[in-house]
């Protein structure tokens, strides 16, 4: 019997790992089952290892989100039995697939169940990649589609995408048809801005970003440009009002001595998000941040109460500092 643990925070790279595994296999979807431990038990997971597959000689069983594996186990979780899946590790009785995607961090060292399933099973691990590594990563896939890449726009495409590999994989992926029938295989900046799309987290930073310097005109044209796009201005309003209190928290435990990495794991946000706010942050002060989360706190309540109509509360706070 084969046993795989899939682990790491990169969706993607996960996912595509499961699919190359079912290929490898000659597992048909049909013959794929998949048990969410969040609702789940492990038990039906390992009765269903058990029975033989529909229309071939074997079936693959996916156990994912294992919160047992890990020390942080979910409190609305369902009883797991896992000394039923220790014994089934150490001995298995079937020739269909187990693949426990694991999509954490890491897993709890110090668990039998965590042990015996790294001992029994073929482990692949996505990690985290830093920002540079990220660089180097999308310029080895572009280069070896034939595709030249000045710095500047690997730079832009890593910022775009939050550095996140999941969402840089699909952009690259956008690149690769973009120059599919072009003479001239160059990524630019200009060619990046073409490409990919500024998220909304974005905009939000550039509007905030504005807001704190009172740059009034420029923050009301990244509003309009917000509402061009239908965004809805009561989840604006939210966002906003998020990205204030993010700013407050890495200004403040960036003046306890904190380091950029133990900001984000305190604040449990992405580490990029944490840099290009400490990158900024001689440009806020925290009282004006403060007087601004207090605004919109007040517009809030006003637009719940229905005495502010939400199409004009983001305006009128913009216009209004």
């Amino acid at each position: 019997m084969a046993i795989y643990t899939i682990l790491g925070e990169q969706t993607v790279l996960c996912e595509k790992k499961i699919s190359d595994l079912l290929t490898k296999h000659q597992i048909e979807s049909f013959d794929v089952v998949s048990y969410d431990m969040k609702e789940a038990t492990i038990q039906e997971a390992l009765f269903d290892l058990q029975t033989v597959a529909f229309l071939s000689n074997k079936k693959a069983v996916i156990v994912r989100n294992p919160s047992f594996l890990t020390g942080k186990e979910g409190k609305g979780d369902p009883a797991h039995d896992l000394n039923a899946f220790i014994n089934f590790l150490e001995h298995p009785v079937t020739e269909n697939i187990l693949i426990v995607y694991a999509p954490y961090e890491k897993l709890d060292e110090r668990k039998k169940v965590v042990k015996i399933l790294k001992k029994q099973s073929e482990v692949f691990t996505f990690e985290t990649y830093s920002e540079q590594s990220l660089k180097q990563w999308a310029e080895k896939k572009l280069k070896a589609e034939g595709i030249e890449c000045h710095p500047k726009a690997i730079e832009l495409l890593i910022k775009l995408t939050h550095a996140k590999i999941d969402v840089l994989y699909h952009e690259i992926e956008k690149i690769y048809l973009y120059f599919m029938n072009q003479p001239s295989k160059i990524l630019s900046v200009e060619v990046v801005e073409l490409l990919v799309a500024r998220q909304l987290e974005d905009n939000v930073f550039l509007l905030t970003d504005a807001l704190v310097q009172r740059k009034i005109k420029e923050a009301y044209l990244i509003y309009e440009d917000l509402m061009t796009q239908n965004e809805e201005p009561f989840k604006l309003l939210i966002l906003i009002a998020n990205q204030f209190r993010l700013m407050s928290q890495v200004i403040g435990l960036s003046k306890q001595g904190y380091r950029e990495a133990d900001i984000a794991k305190t604040l449990n946000v992405h580490p990029y998000r944490v840099k290009l706010i400490h990158g900024q942050s001689h440009r806020f002060e925290q009282e004006t941040i403060a007087k601004y989360l207090y605004q919109l706190a007040n517009i809030d309540y006003k637009i719940k109460s229905g005495v502010l109509q939400k199409e004009l509360a983001l305006e009128m706070f913009i216009l209004n500092l």
